[in-house]
């Protein structure tokens, strides 16, 4: 089913250590898919675990490439700069020096790790590892990474550590987690910072759309979808099922950003 109008604000390219997707053939998907945008928001987490250097690309190298796609698809596609940071509370100042200067659309902020523990590589659960203990020690990650830290448009994917979760019901449900939850929507809406649904974790696990109703209910305006995609076959994955699901909580208009400024679209 086509994704007429819709944009994927969440993508990597082959400038993220984890993706080796061309950005010519991202753009030729999304237009088969019958999006009007994408962006590319490849990694930057310094001092990511296992990666001495962290997951970081040559912005110049990024610039010059995405500048020549916007040129060859300037016609079809609109195409976004982007950048997502991975937020740890150690490498914030080196996090602002490395993106300096540059030009930026769009940036997104993210929790991968906790207390240095990667989920994605199996060192965060344990056998002895409670659903609520776990899911509470990320939660508050996220809001102290987030009060150290807030210069990005978006908070990625608040529910990534679903992914890789070992329990019979994983889902994060708002009801469990009001408190933690709503200390995090409060914050965005106060700093006009967006909240992805990222379908990329809801291949796996489902959204619990109850945190997508309270964010509404305490004002939260600002919201984008993006796949997470890391191929060209994810890109705008679920996108028809999760829109109609969002306009049933109430929201009638989904983001995307230029030059950090936000501007919305009907669905």
């Amino acid at each position: 089913m086509y994704n007429k109008r819709l944009i994927d604000m969440h993508t990597h390219s082959d400038f993220s250590t984890d993706s080796e997707m061309p950005m010519d053939s991202a753009c030729i998907a999304a237009i088969n898919n019958n999006l009007s945008g994408i962006a590319f928001t490849d990694h930057l987490d310094v001092d990511y675990v296992n990666y001495p250097d962290g997951f970081f690309y040559d912005f110049n190298e990024y610039f010059d490439s995405v500048n020549k796609t916007i040129e060859k698809f300037h016609d079809k596609i609109d195409i976004i700069k982007a950048v997502e940071v991975g937020l740890q509370p150690h490498v914030i100042d080196e996090t602002i020096n490395r993106t300096s200067g540059y030009d930026f659309d769009y940036k997104i902020g993210s929790t991968h790790l906790i207390n240095r523990k990667d989920p994605y590589a199996y060192q965060y659960f344990t056998d002895e590892s409670t659903k609520n203990d776990s899911y509470v020690t990320y939660l508050k990650e996220i809001i102290k990474n987030i009060n150290l830290y807030s210069d990005y448009d978006c908070i990625g994917h608040i529910d990534y550590l679903v992914r890789y979760s070992p329990f019979d019901d994983p889902v994060f449900y708002y009801n469990e987690f009001s408190d933690y939850f709503d200390e995090i929507l409060h914050f965005i809406i106060n700093k006009d910072i967006a909240l992805e649904i990222n379908t990329g974790t809801y291949r796996k696990v489902p959204f619990d759309f109850n945190i997508l109703k309270r964010y509404k209910e305490l004002g939260g305006k600002l919201l984008t979808i993006g796949s997470d995609a890391h191929s060209t076959d994810r890109i705008s994955c679920m996108f028809s099922e999760y829109s109609t699901l969002i306009k049933d909580c109430g929201f009638n208009e989904l983001y995307y950003f230029k030059k950090r400024k936000p501007f919305g679209y009907k669905i």
